[in-house]
Parts: C-alpha cells; structure tokens; sequence
C-alpha cells in the first residue's frame, strides 16, 4: 500500500531518478516534473501529500513554482526545497514565499526520508508555520556568519601575495577591455579560462600547492566584478565539464600566456588576451 504520492520537481534527470528510486523503494509513489511549468500543469490533475521542489532550475524557478502554488488556496500541501547552501539567500526567500522546509543535496538520503516522513505526519502540519519561522532564523543566521566569513576572506586575499600578484594583472587585463564585458555566456566561460590560465601560472611561479587553484579561481572572479556570487559558484560547480569547452580552454591558453609575458615585461606589458572573445562576441 502506497505511504502517499510525492510530486518530486528537479530539472537535473539524475537527481529525479535518485530520489524517486530511493523514496519509492520506502513505499511512496513518486511523480516528476522536470521544471515549474510542468509541475504545475500536473497539480491539476494530482493533489500529492508533498511536494520537493528545487530551486535552481531554468525559466521558472523553484521560488516562483512556490508563489503559484500557493497563490492557489487549494494547495495548502508541504513543499520542500531541494539545494545546496551555496544558495541559502534563496533558500530563505523561498520558505518566505510559502515553501515550509528544505533539504541540501550533498545531505543523506536517509535525512530526505526523515523530512518527507515528517512532512507527511498530521503534527508537522499543525506546526508549519513555527517550523517555517525557525527555518528562516536559521538561514538567515548562517547569511549573517557566512557575511563575516567573507569580509574576513577579503581581508586575508588582500595579504596573500598570489591573491595580490592576480589582483593587479586582472586590474590592468580588464582595464583594456572596459566596463561591458562579461556579459554575454561566452565572455564569461572564456573569462574563466583566462583566470584559470593566469592563476595556474602564478601559483607554479610561487612554488604554491595546486590544490588552492580553484580557491585563487573563485576569490579572482568574485573579485573582478564580471559575475555575480550566483553565477561564480554555478560555473565552479560544473567546472569539470566548464574546463572541457573550448571558449574556456581558449582563454586559459591566452591567459597563461598573457601572464608570462606580463612577468618576462613588467608592468608596462599590457595584456590583451581578453580583447579575443570581445572582438569574436561582438
């Protein structure tokens, strides 16, 4: 006998397939949805006992399923994020808009059936709103940590002489290329190329370990102002198959070698490898 229907939103079909294997192999019937407007459409034809919901996903988020779903005051049902703290300023906006918990992606599965089971108990609906209201404390303390944590990391990159070395060569490379770029997909993949071939050649120079390259990857592109947080840490979680493009491939080559030429020069060397991809997006 089936424990409920759980309406399972994610665009990611590996993640689909892992949590509808593991919770329907725990005795709930799981139906997917690979985006918003999808999951949508099958509310009205399914009334699940709770909804997983994630919040990164394309055209429409998770943050903006929940509005709809609840701008219905039929759908009083649980709906539970699925992400990663990476994004617990959405988290939080998310549980404002109506969401009643959340999951983290790199948690157990065993946690994600100790949330569904307690979503799914009459008690945890009695209490919704004081469990909400703790969520969001929470979130929000850890924003206010993890803001102090930056500030401190600000402090510490403005002593460390890679960091410092990476900051005046970007200083000096996006001066030549100016104020808009960055702002299509493909300067920004090439972008990270270039910041990955400058850094590499940086820490080689100064005998640091490899494993703080992408430590020097992120704190560089936070620091250059071309992205936001958001879209850092997107590209930083798929850089295995980001390293593999060939914008990104072409830019680490041109950067490594700007950064060379730069040392072999000194400071009056201008380097131009960024003007290549804004000439090409043009």
């Amino acid at each position: 006998m089936s424990k409920g229907t759980i309406l399972l939103v994610d665009d990611e079909a590996a993640h689909r397939r892992l949590y509808a294997d593991f919770l329907g192999g725990h005795g709930y019937n799981v139906i997917t949805a690979p985006d918003g407007h999808e999951a949508l459409g099958l509310l009205y034809r399914v009334t699940p006992k709770l909804i997983l919901l994630d919040i990164i996903m394309p055209e429409l988020n998770g943050i903006e399923t929940c509005k709809r779903i609840r701008s219905n005051g039929e759908h009083k049902m649980p709906i539970i994020f699925i992400t990663s703290l990476e994004y617990a300023d959405h988290i939080k906006e998310g549980l404002i808009a109506g969401g009643d918990d959340y999951i983290l992606k790199n948690g157990s599965l065993d946690h994600v059936l100790e949330r569904v089971r307690y979503w799914g108990s009459s008690d945890a609906r009695r209490k919704a709103e004081k469990r909400r209201a703790k969520a969001i404390k929470d979130v929000s303390n850890y924003l206010d940590q993890n803001a102090l944590a930056t500030s401190r990391g600000q402090l510490k990159w403005r002593e460390d002489p890679v960091a410092l070395a990476l900051t005046d060569f970007l200083e000096r490379a996006l001066a030549v290329v100016g104020d808009r770029f960055g702002q299509t997909q493909e300067q920004q993949l090439y972008f990270l190329g270039y910041v990955a071939g400058i850094v590499d050649w940086e820490l080689e120079k100064q005998g640091a370990l490899k494993p703080e390259m992408q430590k020097y990857i992120r704190g560089a592109l936070r620091m250059s102002g071309i992205m936001s947080d958001q879209q850092v840490n997107e590209l930083l979680d798929q850089l295995d198959s980001v390293a593999a493009n060939q914008l990104a491939r072409t830019g680490y080559k041109n950067g490594k070698r700007d950064k060379g030429a730069a040392d072999a020069a000194g400071p009056e060397f201008v380097p131009r490898g960024l003007m290549e991809i804004k000439i090409e997006a043009a």
